[in-house]
């Protein structure tokens, strides 16, 4: 167990090594003392490369919960339907985003999505033309509705995050 610990101390430091002496090879004197270079770490380049990262950027958050509230307002936009068009809104917003970005953005785009439908199905229970109705379905049964639409929202976002960035992907990638 503290092997590990050593090892991932050692990566972090070789990283941030690299970027403070401006060394491409990322090679030091304990590397080649112990015969640990980049040949042997082919392994760990996924642990490497998230060493040092955020899962969560707040400006990311922010961009990714104006765009599915706008997805939101979007799809309640449509006439009859638009207490479930909402949800179809949010989830093309989401491959909209899953589309553009780069990187994975998975937790923020739960989060907000979370947030966004959560703050719909309120607002939407309250703001509907039997305010008392709305309250009383909200006092009585308020917290396994709203975690209906909340799971929903969640779903619906990372799935749209996902598809999106796997057609990003697939049409980025070269043909062989």
């Amino acid at each position: 167990m503290s092997k590990s610990l050593e090892e991932l101390q050692e990566l972090a430091e070789r990283d941030v090594g690299s970027d403070d002496t401006g060394d491409a090879s990322g090679t030091d004197a304990t590397e080649e003392a112990t015969g640990t270079g980049h040949d042997a770490d082919d392994s760990g380049d996924g642990s490497r490369a998230l060493l040092g990262r955020s899962p969560f950027s707040v400006k990311g958050f922010g961009v990714t919960l104006l765009v599915l509230v706008a997805g939101l307002v979007a799809g309640s936009a449509v006439p009859i339907v638009g207490g479930l068009a909402r949800y179809v809104g949010l989830f093309a917003a989401a491959f909209a985003l899953g589309l553009a970005r780069s990187r994975r953005a998975y937790l923020e785009t739960a989060v907000a999505g979370a947030l966004a439908a959560g703050g719909a199905f309120l607002l939407g229970t309250l703001t509907t033309g039997t305010l008392v109705l709305g309250t009383n379905l909200l006092a009585d049964y308020g917290v396994p509705i709203a975690g209906v639409g909340v799971t929903v929202g969640v779903l619906l976002s990372v799935a749209g995050v996902y598809f999106g960035r796997d057609l990003r992907d697939g049409l980025t990638r070269d043909v062989e």
